[in-house]
This record gives C-alpha cells, sequence and structure tokens, in this order.
C-alpha cells in the first residue's frame, strides 16, 4: 500500500545489506524518501552531517569500534534528528545504554511493515512536539485519526487522552466514552491461553522498555467484544526524558485471520466430502494418540472401503461414483461420535479414530455402520447401493505402535474382511 504523501527523509544505518534494501523498498512504498544507506557509525555520522534527514533507523550492532548506540548519541547531540533503533536483541543492558540516547522508538527484529511505518509517524511526531510544540496536537489529532490502525494515548497515570476513529471502533464505544478513563478499564489483551496481558502492553515501562510489540494476540471490550490484534506500545517522553504517557497502536487481524483460517481449512480438509484429508486427519490422530498415551486411555482405529466403486463408476458415471463417496461420508457423521475423528484419506478409502472407547467394540461399530447403511440403501431413487468393508484396531497405551502402524494394521483387517466378504458372494 503506497502513501505517496508522506514527505519524511529517513536515513538507513544497516551493515547487513539485503537488510538495508528490503528495509529501503518498504520505506519507499510508503512514501519516505531514503536519503542514503550507510553501514558503519562513521560513515552514519558523516551522512547524518550532509543528508538532513527527518529521522534516522539505526541498527545498534554495526562493524567498526563504534556501535550504533554512540553513533546515535553523537547525531543527536551535535544535530538532534530523532532515531529508532533496530535490533535483533532486547537484552536490558542494551536497552538501558539505548535509553540514555533518547530514542524515539526501538523495533526489535524481524518487525512487520506496519510497525515501521507506525514506529516512524511516532518518532516523527515525537520530534514535531520538542520542534514545534504549538502545532503539534492538530497534527497529531489528524494524522491518527485517519490512519486504519487504531491509536489510544494515554497520560503518565495510565488514564486515555486520545483515542482515534479506529481505535474506538475497536473498543466498541464512541470516542468520548474513553477520555479521561484508564485504559485497562476499556480493553483488555489476552494471549491464546487467556493470560491478561495488558499491563505488560499497556506499561511497557514497568518491564523496562521504551517499546513492546505483540502479535496474535486478543482484544477484548468491556462489552464483551473480541478482536485479534497485533500491538505496538511506546512510551512518549518530554524533552527532559520525562514519562507523559504511552501511545498505544492496534491493527485489526480479522481479515488476516480469516484467510489463514480459510487456508488452514483447505489445505487439511477433503474438498468433496468436507471431512479431514490424510495430513487432516494424521494431524488430530496424533494429538488424540499422544493424549491417549499421557492419560492411560485406549482408542481405536477403523479403516474403511467403499465396495465396488469402480463398478458404479464404470456403469453409472464418475458424478455418480462421487455422490456414493458423499453418502458414504454422511453414514460415518451420523454413525460415530463428534468427539470421534474421521478422514476420507483416498479415493474409495476412509478411517476413523475413535477417541473414546468405553462401551465400543469391533462388534458394536460394525452394527451400527450395517444400521446406517441399511437406512441409505433403502432409497427408492439412488442407483446405487452402499457396501463398506472395516478393519478395526484397538489401541492401548502401553504399545509403541503409531498412527501409520495403526492404520496399516486396520488397512490389513479391512481388506481381510473385503475377501471374506467376496468368498461369500
Amino acid at each position: 500500500m503506497a502513501h505517496k504523501t508522506k514527505k519524511a527523509r529517513v536515513m538507513i544505518v544497516e551493515d547487513e545489506g539485503v537488510i538495508a534494501m528490503d528495509i529501503k523498498r518498504t520505506l519507499m512504498d510508503f512514501g519516505y524518501t531514503v536519503t542514503s544507506i550507510s553501514s558503519t557509525a562513521v560513515e552514519a555520522i558523516k551522512h547524518a552531517q550532509t543528508d538532513k534527514a527527518d529521522v534516522v533507523l539505526m541498527d545498534v550492532v554495526l562493524d567498526g569500534a563504534m556501535d550504533g548506540i554512540e553513533a546515535a548519541t553523537m547525531i543527536h547531540s551535535a544535530i538532534g534528528t530523532p532515531v529508532i533503533f533496530l535490533t535483533s536483541y532486547s537484552d536490558e543492558f542494551i536497552l538501558e545504554r539505548a535509553k540514555i540516547t533518547e530514542p524515539f522508538g526501538y523495533l526489535i527484529k524481524p518487525f512487520r511493515d506496519r510497525e515501521l511505518y507506525t514506529t516512524i509517524e511516532m518518532a516523527l511526531y515525537k520530534d514535531k512536539v520538542q520542534r514545534q510544540l504549538s502545532d503539534s496536537h492538530k497534527w497529531f489529532s489528524t494524522t491518527l485519526m485517519s490512519i486504519g490502525d487504531g491509536v489510544i494515548t494515554t497520560n503518565a497515570d495510565g488514564h486515555v487522552t486520545f483515542i482515534n476513529k479506529a481505535a474506538a471502533r475497536l473498543a466498541d464505544l464512541r470516542e468520548d466514552e474513553a477520555i479521561g478513563l484508564p485504559i485497562g478499564e476499556l480493553i483488555t489483551l489476552k494471549d491464546e491461553t487467556s493470560e491478561d496481558l495488558s499491563d505488560d502492553a499497556f506499561n511497557p515501562l514497568r518491564t523496562g522498555n521504551t517499546s513492546v510489540s505483540l502479535t496474535d494476540f486478543l482484544l477484548v471490550a468491556n462489552t464483551g467484544k473480541a478482536v485479534p490484534v497485533s500491538v505496538t506500545t511506546a512510551a512518549i517522553k518530554d524533552e527532559e526524558g520525562n514519562i507523559l504517557g504511552t501511545a498505544v497502536t492496534f491493527q485489526d487481524q480479522t481479515k488476516r485471520k480469516e484467510l489463514e483460517d480459510k487456508l488452514r481449512h483447505m489445505t487439511l480438509t477433503d474438498s468433496m466430502t468436507e471431512l479431514n484429508n490424510r495430513r487432516g486427519f494424521h494431524m488430530l490422530a496424533e494429538h488424540q494418540l499422544k493424549r491417549a498415551k499421557r492419560f492411560n486411555r485406549k482408542i481405536a482405529m477403523v479403516f474403511i472401503d467403499v465396495d465396488g466403486l469402480k463398478h458404479i463408476n464404470d456403469t453409472l458415471g464418475h458424478p455418480t461414483g462421487d455422490l456414493a463417496i458423499v453418502d458414504t461420508a454422511s453414514i460415518l457423521r451420523e454413525t460415530f461420535r463428534e468427539s470421534d475423528i474421521i478422514g476420507r484419506i483416498g479415493g474409495d478409502e476412509f478411517v476413523v479414530l475413535i477417541t473414546d472407547v468405553f462401551g465400543v467394540t469391533e462388534d458394536v461399530v460394525t452394527e451400527r455402520l450395517a444400521s446406517t447403511v441399511a437406512i441409505y440403501n433403502e432409497r427408492q431413487d439412488c442407483p446405487y447401493k452402499i457396501s463398506l468393508s472395516i478393519g478395526f484396531v484397538l489401541y492401548s497405551p502401553e504399545s509403541d505402535l503409531t498412527i501409520d502402524a495403526l492404520m496399516a494394521a486396520a488397512d490389513r483387517l479391512m481388506y481381510e474382511h473385503k475377501i471374506r466378504k467376496h468368498n461369500k458372494s
């Protein structure tokens, strides 16, 4: 997404050439002008004096005797250009050294393009506050109100001083409702285990950081509305280094999550039957096998084959054969429980992992399947009859059988069942 109206001039100090060029391309996509790329501190100091850049992206670790923190100290003292540190390290000692230079941002590699964009904009804003205090409030409000990411600022006590439209929408409230209230009373942030991490996100300095970035978290409003988000938090300082408050930006991840879920579904699901495909079945079954071992429980593997599918395809056509496959999937859904894992692993082959075998035996499974198949075969308008061969294997947690071994054993028993049926006919 290009932002051609952005005219800020950015100087890059990065000793990894590939990373530097990647950052340059990202900055140009956002509309910034890259004044120069330096790989050493000495070169960076020289360019800073001639480039007159609006902001410097400074790698902490550089080639040569002088590191990025020393270079930033000299640049900030001599010229006053705001510096954003880029680093692969989150060591507290490095952070303490970096804080002495009064950095305008701190990004841990790897970072998202949006995080880079937001950090630069916040750095430019803080610099403008120091240089043009009388004009900063209008610029800040207009800029943050217009961007798509949610932004909330608080004072040093954690009470909301500003909230843009996007953040208000995410928090499920009106903008005027939030001003003056503690941010923790409006929203909480939870990880996948439902642990509340709001303190870490909203009070970054509590852990000694000037910036915190969190991804794949859930923003929960006090109304109960929950939205997946990524979060970036930065401390706001005055000219003397005193903490004025915190700036928190939220990026709505709903569309990304929906796309990931869709792709995951496509990857793990059989398109014809909407059952698990081989990969999806194997992944879920492996999890259940580990649970069975851990809790000393038995499970069972059932291998199922559709008899005579080739004959249906040859005499009635492949579309009718596909209907027989879909019918078989429906039969399995009606026969087994929701807790059981069902998958289609081949053209006419299905597998079921029974996760709770209490009261379940091979005879019980066979009778249930036969009963459901009989109901389907009583349909007057169906030109084919469903017939299934099965193999049933019980797994005990004392054994060392893998999922593949269980499937192979059940497959052999299914084939023996098919042979017996063929010899009787």
